[in-house]
C-alpha cells in the first residue's frame, strides 16, 4: 500500500489509532488519502459516513471538513498518503524512506 501510494508521488506516514479514538471535524489544506492495513474506520464528512476496513482506501480533497473515529474493539493501522511532505511533517506523522 504503501509503495502503490509512493509510486503516485505521494509522501505517506504509518498512524495507529486504539479502539473507539475519535477526532474531532477538521480539515486539510492539501488532498489525502487513507488506506487501511488492519482495523475500520469511520470518515464522516457532512451527513455522509463512509466505513473503512482492511484493504479500503478513501482520497479525501482539500478543505473538506471530516472527522474520524475508530470502529470495533481493535486498533486500526492505516496508510496515510499526500502529495505535500511538509503537510505530513506537521501532522507529526512519520516518512517513509
Amino acid at each position: 500500500m504503501r509503495r502503490a501510494l509512493e509510486r503516485e508521488g505521494m509522501v505517506t506516514a504509518w498512524w495507529s489509532d486504539l479502539p473507539g479514538a475519535r477526532m474531532t471535524e477538521h480539515e486539510h489544506a492539501f488532498p489525502e488519502t487513507r488506506w487501511v492495513v488492519e482495523g475500520y474506520l469511520r470518515i464522516t464528512a457532512g451527513a455522509e459516513a463512509v466505513d473503512l476496513g482492511p484493504g479500503d482506501r478513501l482520497d479525501l480533497p482539500p478543505n473538506l471538513p471530516h472527522t474520524i473515529e475508530v470502529l470495533g474493539l481493535a486498533q486500526v493501522i492505516y496508510v496515510s498518503g499526500t502529495l505535500d511532505k511538509q503537510a505530513v511533517e506537521r501532522l507529526g506523522g512519520s516518512q517513509t524512506a
